[in-house]
């Protein structure tokens, strides 16, 4: 129950920037002759920058162990957005994907949960 208001403002934090990003990279993508190749790299930066935001916010209220909480809340929020594309597109299938998602917000929320409790 200590963290819980903490966590959900980092969730939302999370859901707030990654919408953001996102709706950034569809307006460069349609306004712009970039190649449609490079989304999965514009979706795993904006995926990464979001996991860093809501880790170092997170972390920087709490103040102590920056890198199970950068684990933990990026791990929810992977697990949030699965269960949402699961349900939007009929069908819940484990894929590659979502373990390079896991693994890139694992580490980004590493790393913004030791700079959030170290700055």
């Amino acid at each position: 129950m200590k963290y819980l208001k903490n966590y959900l403002i980092a969730l939302l934090s999370f859901a707030v920037s990654i919408t953001l990003f996102l709706i950034i990279i569809s307006l460069v993508f349609a306004y712009t002759n970039i190649n449609d190749t490079f989304i999965d790299s514009a979706i795993f930066l904006a995926m990464s920058l979001s996991a860093f935001i809501s880790s170092f916010f997170l972390c920087k209220k709490i103040k102590k162990q920056g890198l199970i909480h950068g684990i933990c809340v990026n791990a929810i929020s992977v697990l949030i957005i699965f269960v949402i594309s699961c349900i939007l597109n009929g069908s819940f299938s484990i894929t590659n994907t979502l373990g390079i998602y896991i693994a890139i917000c694992s580490l980004t929320g590493v790393v913004g949960g030791i700079l959030g409790v170290n700055v």
